[in-house]
């Protein structure tokens, strides 16, 4: 296997003859960036592709409403838990092997789910899903980061947003497509099903085109453990009593007393692995020095937090309540995909400015 030689800065003196940097693009930056964002589509495609297929689920597995919602609050779950933890792998160990490996449990979680005979099976194997897609998503900015300078990180970033709302808005009409073509009754095993060969193509692709090693240099190898369990554990008491409500479980509600103490103790653990000079998870100060951080952070927390239970709750509610068959669900959010598709590159053009 034959890896092109990645950015790398050219070191040289400068005025003063001090040693300085300077930045030598990779030539293969746009494929490498291609292929990541295959990747990323498939992984940000499995939170919204299932919605449409619940009802279908439901009577498939002959179970309840509130046991098959947990097919997409475990994901969202497990997802959001490991997502921040991802990133930081990938800092620590490279982009490449992050991504292998998260394809792997990818494939062979969605091929899980598509021969589950109940839905034990399929919520447990949506629950690594969800892992795999969290080990996924943060390598794709954090390629872009690192292989991308200037105005072209802005047209790189605008296309991994792009990615970004095209495969939420387009989940429920494939899913929908799916269903309708292979029927109703085990259609929804195909949502996932497609994953595998998808996923091993993509494989192949990661193997032979990303470079091993894409972290920025000197970063740190170290993990921040506690960290890691402190962001990890204030997650899990947001999340987990929200998506417990379906199956009436309100004295879950309790855990989200415990969020700002949860958040104070892992800001203050941050801040002191930072002034001890070691590795954070999160270096919070980037909130105060870095313009733009904290609003960028406000503005994506308000979208996702929006976008993806209307998604939901839409498409469950086309089908259950209105009667539109799958497809005529998922087919309501096209509207949404073309102004997303409009709109992302121009935003990325746009930031560069």
């Amino acid at each position: 296997m034959v890896v092109e030689q990645q950015a790398q800065p050219a070191t040289g003196e400068d005025a003063e003859g001090r040693r300085s940097t300077a930045y030598e693009p990779d030539p293969r930056r746009w494929r490498i960036l291609a292929v990541s964002l295959v990747v990323g589509f498939m992984s940000l495609l499995d939170v919204t592709i299932v919605n449409v297929a619940i009802p279908s689920m439901q009577s498939g597995l002959d179970t309840s409403a509130a046991a098959v919602q947990w097919v997409v609050s475990g994901y969202a779950l497990s997802f959001g838990l490991v997502l921040v933890i991802g990133g930081r792998l990938g800092d620590a160990f490279g982009r490449r092997r992050l991504m292998l490996v998260g394809l792997t449990g990818f494939v062979v979680s969605s091929a899980l789910v598509g021969i589950a005979p109940g839905i034990e099976l399929v919520v447990a194997a949506r629950l690594l899903q969800g892992i795999s897609a969290g080990l996924l998503t943060p390598q794709n900015s954090g390629l872009i980061q690192t292989l991308f300078r200037g105005a072209e990180r802005g047209r790189a970033f605008g296309l991994f947003g792009f990615v970004v709302s095209i495969s939420s808005a387009l989940g429920p009409v494939l899913g929908g497509l799916i269903i309708t073509l292979a029927g109703s009754e085990d259609g929804w095993r195909w949502i996932f099903w497609v994953n595998v060969p998808v996923g091993l193509v993509a494989l192949v692709l990661v193997a032979r085109i990303v470079p091993s090693e894409v972290s920025s240099e000197g970063d740190d190898p170290r993990l921040d453990l506690v960290g890691a369990l402190l962001l990890g554990l204030a997650v899990l008491c947001v999340i987990y009593p929200l998506v417990s409500l379906e199956g009436g479980g309100y004295r879950w509600l309790v855990l989200l007393a415990a969020v700002p103490a949860l958040g104070w103790a892992f800001v203050r653990w941050e801040r002191r692995v930072v002034a001890r000079g070691g590795a954070p998870l999160l270096d919070v100060g980037l909130l105060r020095r870095t313009p733009g951080f904290a609003d960028g952070i406000a503005v994506g927390s308000l979208y996702f937090t929006g976008f993806t239970g209307l998604v939901l709750v839409l498409a469950i509610h086309l089908q259950t309540e209105l009667g539109l068959g799958p497809l005529a669900a998922g087919a309501v959010l096209t509207g949404f995909a073309g102004g997303s598709a409009i709109s992302s590159p121009l935003a990325g053009r746009a930031g560069a400015r």
